[in-house]
Formats: structure tokens, C-alpha cells, sequence
């Protein structure tokens, strides 16, 4: 981590549309202003804050006078463009209020995919939290296609609190926290204030997104959960119409889902491989590589894989799946697939002749491998 020691009172806060908003079709200033008033009391008591702030095409619909425009990719980028700017604005102008400087980052997969772009980020992020500036981010939907999705900021903010190695990521939304029903349905639905770990019956429990402004629902926030927690970050899920509660969500108080840690977070490195990288192609291996990585932490060599499927080069993220096609590992391959495709099921000691040349005896280094 570059030398210097990441503070762990550092706090990831994520604000969707719905809070930006107050659940009207305009950016509501008085609700927003509740947000950086929060944000200076963290701030006073000792954490360093970085905000995740959808709200770029809500903004740019209220600057163009709500026009009627095609529900199509390009109209939301035309919006994302001409509203990212007025909601920097917006936020410049609250956090200048109470005499907070800022800093806007706008990013995509992309950029956390590469190892050498992460650490560039983490750097700056750094920096600014050091000179006191409050990072801003949010995804680049004016330039990235595939991003403009659901759930994309919850899991963006979950990402930047792997990065910065943040105490605490907290995903407001219009709910109170993740219930044992649908609230909105189910009268009797109640608040699960603790989730120790995430697994089949918490998924089950996720609706769909809970207004037509916004781009996530509670599946994509638990996602995110899912992402940060293995990382070792707690997630809080909570309510957007009571920020001033968030200090105590912190310390554990109050109505709101926290989302546990996990008790033997993956370090940093593989942090980022597992959950800020997309695979580009899958390796199958046999049962005596899928015991040898999983019980006894070796490499993967290229004896152990079955098949290899995708086109990838060197270097290339991969899934790894046992012979019964489950994906239990992840990891950057030494070789690009046609190589491995010509070496698979051979020994270490028969590369070079194959291929003419040789990166090593492994397809996998255990220290560029992590199970899922």
C-alpha cells in the first residue's frame, strides 16, 4: 500500500437518486444540504469521507426542462453529460457552506479492472483525503455503455470502499434497511438489523428498485454488500430521509441492516481481483488441481486444467471451475489461451518445448489466486 498505513476511520457514503431528490423529479437542495451537514460531523469526529452521489441524469432532465426523449442508451448519456456538471455544482456550492473542499471523480469497471489505473486511483484518493478534500464520485455514464445499468453506484461504492480499505460503506436508499418482506406489500414485514453473512435466503429477500429515477434496488445494494464485506468492509443499508441518523448507524445504533464483515477478509491484492475485475475466459481443471488449490494453496499448473475457453491474452483475469463446472477461484493467468490451449494436461517441464519459449512452470501463481 505504497508505505503509508490506510486509516480505518474511513467511511464510503452512497447517495441515490430517491435521497438526492426526496423522491420528487428535481434535485432537492434542503435534503442534499442534510447530507453535507452529516458529512461535516463525521468529518469533525475523526473519519475521512468519501461520497458516491448518483443524480447526474435526474440533473440534467430538471436543467433541459424534463423534455421527452427515448428511453435509449444515448439519451441517458445526453442527460448523464449535461447533468454531471450541474450536480458538481450543486454539491461545490453546499460543501463550500460549511467550508468543505471537493473533488470530482468520474469512473467506470474499466478503470478499477486495471491493476495499475487502481492503484493511480487509490493514490489520488489518498492524497485528497489527506488535504481534507471530500472525494466525489460517480460512474462515467456519459461515456460508458454497459454502465448504464441497475445497481451500478452501489456497487461502484462498494469497489471504493475495497479500495480506500474504508471502515464502512452506507448505501441510502428509500428503505429503512433490507426487511424479511416487501414493506410496501407486507404490513408484518420487519427490519433485519444484522446480516452475518450473505447467502441464499438474504438474496431471496431482495425486491426491485423502488422508483422510476434511480437505477438500483435492494438485489444490487446486497450485491454490493456481498462485494465489500469479503473484502473485510462493513455495508449499513438505511434510509436517505434520516441522514442525520447516520453517525449512529455507525456506531451501531439506530434502524438500519449492517452487513457484517467477514471474519478472514481477503487481502488487498486479491480484494481487488475478485471483486473489481471481470473475467475473460474460464479454465476447467480436474479434481486433484480443484484439492490442491483449494486445501493445500498451490498454483495452478497447467497438468491440472481440463479446457479453456474465451480469447484472452497474458496477464487476462480468469475463472476457474471444478469438473463440475462451479467457479470456486479466480485468478490472472501467466499464459494467453492459445498458449494454454496448446499446454493444457501437460507437465511444467514440457512448456518450453511446446511453446518455444516458457513464463514459468505455472498457469496460475497462488499469489495471483483467490477463491470465490
Amino acid at each position: 500500500m505504497n508505505g503509508k498505513k490506510i486509516s480505518k476511520k474511513r467511511l464510503v457514503v452512497k447517495l441515490g437518486t430517491s435521497t438526492l431528490t426526496a423522491g420528487t423529479k428535481h434535485l432537492d437542495k434542503p435534503a442534499m444540504l442534510e447530507i453535507v451537514k452529516v458529512v461535516k460531523r463525521l468529518i469533525a469526529s475523526g473519519y475521512e469521507v468519501a461520497v458516491v452521489s448518483s443524480g447526474a441524469i435526474a440533473a440534467g432532465r430538471e436543467f433541459l426542462g424534463y423534455p421527452k426523449l427515448s428511453n435509449d442508451v444515448s439519451s441517458k448519456q445526453m442527460l448523464s453529460a449535461v447533468g454531471q456538471g450541474k450536480l458538481f455544482e450543486v454539491w461545490e456550492d453546499l460543501f463550500s457552506i460549511y467550508g468543505l473542499h471537493i473533488g470530482q471523480l468520474l469512473l467506470t469497471k474499466a478503470d478499477l479492472e486495471n491493476r495499475e489505473r487502481y492503484l493511480n486511483i487509490r493514490d489520488t484518493v489518498t492524497a485528497m483525503l489527506d488535504f481534507g478534500v471530500v472525494p466525489i464520485f460517480n460512474e462515467n455514464d456519459a461515456v460508458a455503455v454497459s454502465e448504464i445499468k441497475v445497481g451500478d453506484n452501489d456497487n461502484l461504492a462498494a469497489l471504493i470502499g475495497v479500495l480506500v480499505e474504508a471502515e464502512a460503506v452506507i448505501l441510502l436508499t428509500d428503505q429503512k434497511g433490507l426487511f424479511s418482506a416487501d414493506p410496501r406489500k407486507d404490513p408484518k414485514a420487519k427490519l433485519i438489523r444484522e446480516v452475518k453473512s450473505i447467502d441464499e435466503s438474504i438474496e431471496a429477500l431482495c425486491g426491485g428498485s423502488g422508483t422510476t429515477l434511480g437505477t438500483g434496488g435492494m438485489a444490487t445494494k446486497v450485491e454490493a454488500a456481498k462485494t465489500a464485506t469479503k473484502a473485510g468492509v462493513k455495508v449499513i443499508i438505511c434510509s436517505g430521509e434520516v441522514p442525520q441518523c447516520i453517525p449512529d448507524f455507525v456506531e451501531g445504533r439506530g434502524e438500519c441492516t449492517v452487513f457484517l464483515p467477514a471474519s478472514h477478509p481477503v487481502l488487498s491484492r486479491k480484494s481487488w481481483l475478485s471483486s473489481a475485475t471481470i473475467a475473460q475466459g474460464r479454465l476447467t481443471v480436474d479434481d486433484g488441481a480443484y484439492l490442491a488449490l483449494t486445501q493445500k494453496g498451490s498454483s495452478l499448473l497447467p497438468k491440472g486444467i481440463i479446457s479453456v475457453e474465451g480469447v484472452f491474452k497474458r496477464g487476462a483475469t480468469v475463472d476457474i471451475l471444478n469438473a463440475n463446472g462451479r467457479i470456486f477461484a479466480r485468478g490472472l493467468t501467466r499464459y494467453g489461451s492459445e498458449d494454454l490451449g496448446r499446454i493444457t494436461g501437460h507437465r511444467s517441464n514440457e512448456i518450453e518445448a511446446l511453446l518455444g519459449f516458457s513464463h514459468g512452470d505455472v498457469a496460475v501463481h497462488r499469489d495471483d489466486l483467490v477463491l470465490v
